[in-house]
């Protein structure tokens, strides 16, 4: 047992330690694991004890991880443990080759929240060389998952040793292998061998088949880490834009009305640089407007409006940025949409007399427009040229809520954080000699709530893509976005 894992999972993890495996990897650093006998015997309500001592140092992403040897051979125990965690609430993460015992899988794999998958080789030859094992049973497995109730996320690791898997050939390989799995894989980890645990062959007097080989150059792994990652993503897009491709041709006419609308507005966009909603009304009418309007100001975190608040206005924004949001049965805070200047909200509760459903909060200091409900009927509503934004804006925001149902329904964060940055990018991104500059002006928090993700997820996301070169981070309040197409692949 561990009490503080820092790399078997996210967060801050328990580890425990199974007895016995069904594999003999060449590279094992854990051979006295390897037996069924030896250890120490322990029931599922010890498990649960233990956790809850160490729950505290868990955080919100940290938890529970069962590693080994091999978790799933252990079956019914591994069951009935994580059973017992998940009631009570801990986050479970299980650490496997996929070679167990099978009898259990369509009980276990519901109660797992995250999968360290090891990729031992990527072909029939060299999986039966390095690991005693065969493919075949392995890519069963990965094949079965969601058949057996997955639905967690991945993480898949590759042991590199050098002069086997160390190119990248055999990254395609391993991205191959992932296939049936890829909308559950989050990431994707290269662990550079190392002989850390050859001592041990010495003391149980087992030969060590590596005998002589050197540990791996870390930075050739990172290197390669990299390749394999963006290989990925770079499959992720491709696949999606076959689908693309498909479901264009279903809706072909939909499509060309919606691009040729698209093209119309542009121009008019374009003529249109401050109260859009405006445009087009007679100076006659205007001065008649111009009375009734209102500029109101706002601090950071004033209230716009709240929810049940009568809607008697319509907000057009000229200044700063307002963000929508709920707040969830279970008190957290779901933010719907960021909007900015030229932005507007409250149209269709004034069109159908209801009262707001959301709040309105000044994320930044605001100046906005109020436009009375009798001045929306009277001007907004009979101008054809208000009518072309308000169906414009509608149509886009259409779209914005596709995507977030999209990314909100996929647990998998790495899609999640990457849809956030390209929504961002699109709102207040600023082209720039070290990349496209985004000047936040939500906190690590508010960014979860935006991505459906925790606070601690986020921050873990932004690191590990700034690792992979996706993205810098300076301080807390800027990133730059230094691969766009990487972040594009995981989303589109």
């Amino acid at each position: 047992m561990e009490s503080m894992g820092l790399v078997d999972g996210p967060g801050n993890r328990t580890l425990f330690f199974l007895q016995g495996c069904p594999l003999r990897c060449a590279y094992c650093h854990n051979p006295d694991a390897i037996t069924t006998s030896g250890g120490k015997e322990i029931t599922p309500e010890d498990i649960l004890k233990t956790a809850r001592r160490y729950r505290t140092y868990h955080g919100e992403e940290g938890g529970i991880t069962f590693s080994g040897g091999e978790p799933l051979l252990q079956g019914e125990f591994l069951y009935e443990a994580l059973e017992k965690l998940k009631n009570d609430g801990f986050n479970t993460c299980v650490d496997t080759s996929g070679i167990g015992n099978p009898k259990y899988y369509s009980k276990i794999m519901p109660l797992i929240d995250v999968m360290l998958l090891d990729v031992k080789a990527f072909d029939e030859e060299s999986f039966k060389d390095i690991c005693r094992g065969d493919l075949s049973v392995y890519l069963k497995f990965i094949r079965d998952l969601e058949k057996y109730g997955f639905q967690g996320m991945i993480w898949a690791r590759h042991v590199m040793v050098p002069g086997l898997t160390d190119n990248k050939e055999s990254m395609e390989k391993f991205v191959e292998i992932l296939e049936p799995v890829k909308n559950r894989v989050e990431r994707i980890e290269i662990l550079p061998y190392h002989t850390a645990g050859v001592k041990k062959y010495e003391e149980l007097k087992i030969p060590y088949r590596l005998e002589g080989v050197e540990p791996m150059d870390k930075d050739k792994a990172k290197e390669l880490e990299i390749y394999t990652n963006k290989y990925f993503t770079e499959s992720l897009h491709k696949e999606r834009v076959e689908e693309a491709k498909k479901k264009q041709k279903k809706a072909k006419n939909i499509l060309q009305n919606e691009r040729d609308l698209k093209e119309k507005d542009k121009a008019l966009i374009e003529e249109i640089k401050s109260l859009p909603l405006l445009k087009g009304i007679s100076s006659e009418k205007m001065e008649e407007v111009l009375k009734e309007i209102h500029i109101i100001k706002k601090n950071t975190n004033d209230y716009v409006f709240q929810t049940d608040d009568e809607a008697s206005y319509m907000y057009l924004i000229l200044k700063g940025q307002v963000k929508i949001f709920y707040n969830t049965i279970d008190g957290k805070e779901q933010i719907f949409y960021i909007y900015r200047d030229q932005d507007f909200v409250g149209g269709l509760n004034l069109l159908e007399h209801e009262s707001y459903l959301y709040n309105g909060q000044a994320l930044t200091d605001c100046e906005i427009i109020s436009i009375p409900r009798e001045v929306f009927e009277e001007y907004i509503l009979t101008n054809p040229e208000s009518l072309k934004i308000i169906l414009k804006m509608s149509f886009e925001r259409i779209r914005w809520a596709e995507d977030l149902i999209q990314r909100l329904s996929t647990s998998n964060a790495s899609m999640k954080t990457a849809g956030l940055l390209l929504r961002l990018k699109n709102s207040i991104g600023v082209e720039t000699e070290e990349g496209i500059k985004l000047e936040l002006s939500l906190n690590r928090e508010e960014l979860g709530n935006y991505s459906g993700l925790t606070r601690e997820t986020v921050t873990r996301k932004l690191g590990e893509f700034k690792e992979l070169g996706y993205i810098d981070l300076i301080g807390n309040k800027i990133i730059l976005i230094k691969d766009l197409e990487a972040l594009e692949d995981f989303v589109f």
